[in-house]
């Protein structure tokens, strides 16, 4: 199998096969029923009923009005119950501060969830253990990271009953909040309320309990400590200079110590589990070593975490005399001064470098998740923000049947987008805010999404959120040029400047078909005197990150500023001969080009 895992939207923008389906090839159906024609195409295969429905983007669309909602409560409250310190932090540092809370109930709900009924399990879920509404915000990160959230359930022992539960109920995320009907309106069982409580040992209530819990367990290397998550110094848990000095041992802590801890117990597990029960077990993998775009692969996680264990200074760790011996993980810790670039250092020995950075990235602190979800939750924060922005996500938004038509037409959209995924498995190929919507809504559904993309698209599609911000611009790019070649119309039509075309791709477009036999210009044309869904072909940048401290940052955004501009005289003189109405092109007059503002990693 390939060592590389699924890549992030798949990889290389240059790779993008923008030719339509061959007319000549059978196309495999995969519907639940053959008395009707198909509506959709993915590659070969016909598809009868839509993969995301419109009830579950309207679902979604409530989900996300409610967590705009919490921010702007908690980026704008003045609690008196608070400690002053929160109080006394800016919008979004306080917000910061409230979503370090939120991950840390979500752990405690998550490592005390129960396992589900063998029968009406949803309704007996909502009923009895129903979380608040931070966790679900935690959730619906966690999950729009797919490719770790499905490793992660194989190898997170603690993951175990939210794995039974989105296996026993595929749509759990959507159709639990279905079932309250109003998410913003809703008030939990009273039975679901006292479970919480006594589970976690905090308030229901997320607002309140950001008043008592004010201080992280620490799985300190050499004991057990707590931290404050605010401090006067601005080192507490929550805050980016994080450091605390054990009152027990005096062992200095810092969120690197705590990740390079975490490592190296993953790394050691096997050696504990041989103490405790006379037996090695090597399948307590790393993560980004078992999940690869086709399932999970044992043989390459085992032979991965043997590589690195192999590899010097680790190696004396591995070693017969550490069998008995539980202080293998802060051995091998002290040998590596507690230091990520000791670690690169001896990895780097490793003929597959790429796999080890992947690994390292999964490492930034105590928790068990392969995904960093404190940065996962403030980057879907920057999608949110923009559906409210686009006022899809207010609650009457959509009522009336051609208000709706702008969710049927980011439907097919999504659809054709996984067409064009499915003939390019290497691409890089990014998504507009419409087509983001619709792929989250998609990834909510956990198990079947996973099914989907296999079943459909022939591999498992992976949502990286975190993608280096000109990397993705330019794959942006190709995918306009993909999308136009192959279906025959623009894929943005919100305004932004739009790439131009080299002599090649110009030649190429005089014999190219226009449309796709599957997706005529009919289908995909936006509909009449629907503006909100000309400003959702907006591209969907939240993934973009700027990587702190790279001298090329500045260069790189003077850059892309420069080719918007030439864009946009482009532009202007197909204006002037009438190759684009006015209106067409007054909409990119104050139009703020993508990619050029991302998210600080």
């Amino acid at each position: 199998m390939s060592d590389a895992p699924p890549p992030p939207y798949s990889e290389r923008p240059e790779a993008l096969n923008s030719s339509p389906p061959n007319p000549e090839q059978p196309v495999a159906s995969s519907s639940r029923s053959s008395n009707t024609s198909p509506m959709f195409h993915v590659g070969l295969r016909a598809i009868h009923a839509p993969l995301v429905e419109i009830r579950h983007l309207r679902l979604h669309l409530s989900l996300l009005y409610a967590l705009q909602g919490l921010r702007t409560r908690v980026e704008s409250a003045n609690e008196p119950s608070w400690p002053p310190l929160a109080s006394s932090l800016g919008g979004e540092q306080r917000w910061t501060w409230f979503v370090n809370l939120a991950v840390e109930r979500f752990q405690r709900w998550l490592e005390k969830l129960s396992p589900p009924s063998r029968s009406n399990t949803l309704a007996k879920f909502v009923r009895n253990d129903m979380p608040p509404i931070d966790v679900w915000m935690v959730l619906h990160a966690y999950l729009l990271n797919p490719q770790s959230f499905a490793e992660d359930c194989s190898r997170i022992r603690s993951l175990g009953s939210l794995t039974a539960l989105v296996s026993a109920v595929p749509d759990l995320f959507l159709e639990a909040f279905n079932t309250i009907s109003d998410v913003i309106l809703w008030k939990p069982h009273a039975a679901s309320r006292a479970n919480w409580v006594a589970k976690t040992g905090l308030p229901f209530d997320p607002l309140e309990c950001a008043a008592i819990l004010l201080h992280q367990d620490i799985a300190c290397p050499q004991c057990k400590a707590v931290a404050a998550y605010l401090t006067p110094s601005g080192t507490g848990y929550a805050e980016p200079n994080f450091s605390y000095t054990c009152t027990s041992c005096s062992f200095d802590i810092t969120r690197e110590k705590l990740a390079i801890s975490k490592l190296t117990t993953d790394l050691t597990a096997h050696l504990l589990h041989e103490s405790q029960t006379g037996s090695a077990d090597m399948q307590l993998y790393l993560p980004c070593t078992l999940r690869t775009e086709y399932g999970d692969d044992t043989i390459r996680a085992t032979g991965i975490k043997q590589d690195l264990l192999n590899l010097k200074p680790i190696s004396q760790f591995n070693s017969r005399k550490w069998k008995q011996n539980q202080g293998a993980s802060l051995a091998m810790a002290e040998s590596l001064e507690w230091k990520f670039s000791e670690i690169k250092k001896a990895w780097s020995q490793l003929q597959k470098p790429k796999i080890a950075a992947k690994i390292l990235g999964a490492y930034y602190n105590q928790r068990p998740f392969s995904v960093e979800l404190i940065g996962a939750v403030l980057r879907q924060g920057s999608f949110i923000t923009k559906m409210h922005d686009l006022g899809w996500t207010a609650p009457t938004y959509f009522e009336k049947h051609e208000d709706a038509l702008a969710l049927h037409h980011a439907v097919m959209r999504y659809h054709a987008f996984l067409d064009l995924m499915s003939s390019s498995q290497h691409a890089l190929v990014v998504p507009t805010l419409d087509i983001d919507l619709v792929w989250h809504t998609h990834q909510l559904a956990g198990s079947r999404y996973q099914k989907d993309c296999k079943t459909n698209v022939g591999r498992y599609i992976d949502h990286d959120d975190k993608v280096e911000q000109f990397y993705l611009s330019n794959a942006f790019d190709a995918t306009c040029r993909a999308w136009e070649k192959r279906y025959g119309l623009p894929y943005t039509q919100c305004g932004c400047p739009l790439p131009g075309n080299t002599i090649g791709q110009k030649l190429a477009r005089l014999v190219s078909h226009v449309g796709s036999r599957h997706y005529p210009l009919s289908r995909l044309a936006p509909p009449a005197n629907q503006p909100e869904a000309l400003a959702a072909s907006h591209p969907s940048d939240h993934p973009a990150v700027a990587v702190l401290g790279l001298a090329s940052n500045a260069a790189a955004k003077a850059q892309r500023e420069s080719k918007a501009a030439r864009r946009r005289e482009r532009e202007a003189t197909r204006a002037r001969r009438g190759e684009i109405s006015p209106e067409e092109f007054e909409r990119g007059a104050a139009h703020a080009p993508a990619f050029l503002v991302p998210v600080p990693l």
